[in-house]
């Protein structure tokens, strides 16, 4: 301990290179004591010696405390080191302040340090930076708030707003999920078409409308993870878009979904490809009516006929007769 306190009082040497070797002795020791000392150099006028009062803050600060010397310094690139250590310390006071600092950057890790705080969201939300905006958008469970920011400017916070409002399970107006469906955003229109599923109706058949395959594939991964049995919503999306359905169908074998399943294969209006997916899926089944299977082997489209054909066959060699 004397030998650290001896190493301190030398970082007030008149020599820089007796100090110099002061700095290098204590980073060696690697004692958070040290902390204390480096302080007053921040101020020095050597660039190395201000350096390393940073550096010796990266490593050493534990406490609210220790991080009053950073920010109460006057220039922004100190206070932004501060901003960055909310990371790993706990200090929602300095963290209040530093929300008010005019530095983007500053702001933003502040932020982060208070995402939790839901009276800041709506301070957050009104920030001219995305980068402190989105931070609302990630954590508020306000509807209202949530809605505005996604109409926000830019992609990112649309994005997250979006996002928390299907985590949260929001029950958004459809005229704010029709204005995210006709974003140019072909990601916020996927991260919408989620909520889309979960609202059904009308809004789910405009989501099946568009193209996208993010949008398309968004819509399929939401059956699969929030929908188990048939309902108005798969019907729907197997009227307006059978190849989407094909993934929800793909492992549900249930009567209800092998009757989906069947009355899509047995539609001709319904893209070849589609129909043989759907057939190919019941290649391990044996509890299947062979005469329907049968009647496809004569179908118009060649797909069709090819994955008919194997399914008979198939099912004929699964209960051992003869092909």
């Amino acid at each position: 301990m004397s030998g650290i306190q001896s190493e301190i009082s030398r970082l007030g040497h008149k020599d820089p290179r007796t100090r110099r070797k002061a700095v290098r002795a204590l980073f060696d020791f690697n004692s958070e004591i040290a902390l204390e000392g480096f302080i007053p150099l921040l101020e020095d006028k050597d660039s190395w010696f201000r350096s390393k009062a940073i550096d010796a803050h990266r490593k050493w600060a534990k406490t609210e405390d220790d991080l009053l010397a950073l920010v109460n310094r006057p220039d922004i690139e100190t206070k932004r080191i501060a901003a960055e250590l909310l990371e790993n310390i706990e200090a929602p006071e300095i963290a209040k302040k530093l929300l008010r600092e005019n530095d983007n950057t500053t702001r933003s890790f502040a932020a982060k340090a208070l995402a939790s705080e839901e009276e800041l969201h709506s301070t957050m939300a009104l920030d001219e930076h995305h980068s402190v905006r989105v931070i609302a958008a990630e954590f508020s469970k306000d509807q209202a708030l949530i809605s505005t920011l996604i109409e926000d400017l830019h992609s990112t916070v649309r994005r997250a707003a979006i996002a928390t409002a299907v985590e949260e399970g929001m029950e958004l107006k459809e005229e704010t999920i029709e204005k995210a469906m006709s974003s140019s955003d072909p990601s916020l229109r996927a991260l919408t078409a989620s909520l889309c599923v979960l609202k059904g109706g009308e809004m789910l058949r405009r989501a099946c409308s568009d193209s996208n395959p993010k949008v398309r594939n968004m819509i399929a991964e939401t059956l699969r993870e929030k929908v188990e049995q048939v309902d108005d919503r798969i019907q729907l999306v197997a009227k307006y878009a059978p190849s989407i359905i094909v993934r929800w169908l793909r492992s549900n074998h249930e009567e209800a979904a092998n009757e989906l399943r069947w009355s899509l294969i047995e539609n001709i209006e319904i893209d070849s490809r589609t129909r043989s997916k759907l057939l190919e899926q019941m290649l391990s089944k044996t509890d299947i009516d062979q005469k329907r299977v049968i009647k496809l082997t004569e179908d118009e489209s060649p797909l069709v006929r090819l994955a008919a054909n194997n399914l008979s066959a198939s099912i004929s060699e699964l209960k051992g007769e003869d092909i």
